[in-house]
């Protein structure tokens, strides 16, 4: 994903950040937007947790999103919440 971003293949770098969204586990979850905020790439944060608010199981996007709660992401349950409602 990185080797996309820095050869500006932005669109690439999106489908695999939503793609994970929604098919990683919740720590994985957890991990990869963490990953994503430490290295300040808040934008690929957003792809991966839209990924996850567009899953069809909506008990799995209430799961994932109490983890993030239980890890004390605040700001991600917060995103989470406002793209699951769009």
């Amino acid at each position: 994903m990185t080797a996309f971003i820095s050869s500006g293949r932005d669109r690439d770098a999106g489908l695999l950040l939503w793609r994970a969204g929604r098919t990683l586990s919740a720590p994985e979850l957890i991990d990869a937007v963490d990953s994503c905020r430490t290295a300040g790439l808040h934008e690929a944060a957003e792809s991966v947790l839209s990924g996850v608010s567009e899953r069809a199981d909506r008990q799995a996007v209430l799961n994932i999103t109490a983890a993030f709660q239980h890890a004390g992401r605040h700001e991600d349950v917060g995103f989470l919440l406002a793209a699951a409602i769009q």
